[in-house]
């Protein structure tokens, strides 16, 4: 997001005026995910609960002092942001649309691969999409000498869950068909969905950062080999069926 100073106190206003509101949802929506399945994902379960209780007890008034940007990282040479920046979020909207997009795919990646290996991945993404941030920003900025492409700022997770939708997206064979107004039929891989995605939440979510997801997608592509590799396409299908057979073994 951009560091604009009154862009910002309009964000940490809204979170002031709707307080709460964004946590009970996200309590909801995370109650869509079985409990055995957070039972056998530690490491989610307990990332998700340290955002939620740092957002209700321990909000920053100033969260923007710990983004990542060009100027923060080069100028103010604060680089403990690199590691501080991913655990600060502009407010509890900001919290709720990372996680409930961090919960729909990180829980069935722990289960399948383990937390050891998912403490590796997130890693690896987070620094993934941190760099390419970076990068984007310095060629915008080299590109059209707008300011704000030098305090462009990175902070939370958002780039994380972008890059983790890109490996679900892969692990998905077929496509979606979508009708056009000419009577045909469009096929559009579901691979493709982040980069959708990306476009998309710009319309419903217009604060949000365009350089910070499309980060986020590309780290995603630079690790996919790397990942399907080692560990395979994510089958949320048979994590589904193995969900409904413990289900039904501890109801008989």
């Amino acid at each position: 997001m951009r560091t604009n100073v009154n862009h910002w106190h309009k964000l940490q206003h809204l979170n002031v005026s709707h307080h709460g509101i964004a946590l009970c949802l996200l309590v909801v929506q995370s109650l869509r995910i079985p409990l055995s399945l957070y039972l056998k994902a530690p490491i989610c379960s307990g990332l998700v609960a340290t955002f939620i209780i740092m957002e209700a007890f321990g909000h920053s008034k100033s969260p923007i002092r710990f983004c990542v940007s060009l100027q923060s990282l080069i100028i103010k040479a604060k680089w403990y942001n690199i590691f501080v920046s991913h655990f600060c979020h502009v407010n509890e909207w900001h919290l709720y649309h990372n996680l409930t997009g961090f919960l729909r795919h990180a829980v069935y990646m722990e289960e399948m691969i383990g937390s050891k290996n998912l403490i590796k991945v997130l890693t690896d993404l987070l620094f993934r999409s941190q760099l390419f941030h970076l990068i984007l920003n310095n060629v915008l900025y080299i590109w059209t000498s707008d300011e704000g492409y030098a305090n462009d700022c990175y902070i939370g997770i958002s780039g994380l869950v972008f890059a983790i939708n890109v490996l679900s997206n892969f692990s998905i064979k077929g496509h979606w068909e979508v009708a056009t107004p000419l009577g045909t039929r469009l096929h559009i891989s579901k691979s493709l969905i982040a980069w959708l995605d990306l476009f998309l939440i710009q319309f419903p979510i217009p604060t949000s950062s365009f350089v910070g997801h499309c980060a986020g997608v590309l780290a995603g592509l630079s690790y996919k080999k790397a990942y399907f590799e080692k560990y395979g396409p994510i089958n949320f299908n048979e994590l589904e069926r193995l969900e409904d057979t413990d289900e039904q073994s501890s109801s008989h």
